[in-house]
């Protein structure tokens, strides 16, 4: 990863939730601060992917748990 330009970190939606399923704000702010550091230094482009799309919507939407069909 040395010579790396680009990173693509991706993280999963457990990663990112709550027990309940809520979207985890602090864990998502202290990842995004840690990427930005990486950004910041200016050598290499980084790239967060995260399945937590619909762990995000629950609350929005007045969901307590993911639907099992959309």
């Amino acid at each position: 990863m040395t010579g790396a330009r680009r990173i693509v970190v991706k993280v999963g939606s457990s990663s990112l939730t709550t027990a309940s399923g809520g979207l985890d704000a602090d864990r998502v702010d202290a990842l995004v601060d840690v990427l930005a550091k990486v950004r910041d230094g200016g050598e290499r482009e980084v790239v967060l992917v995260s399945s937590g799309a619909i762990a995000a919507g629950l609350a929005p939407l007045g969901l307590v748990r993911r639907p099992k069909d959309l």
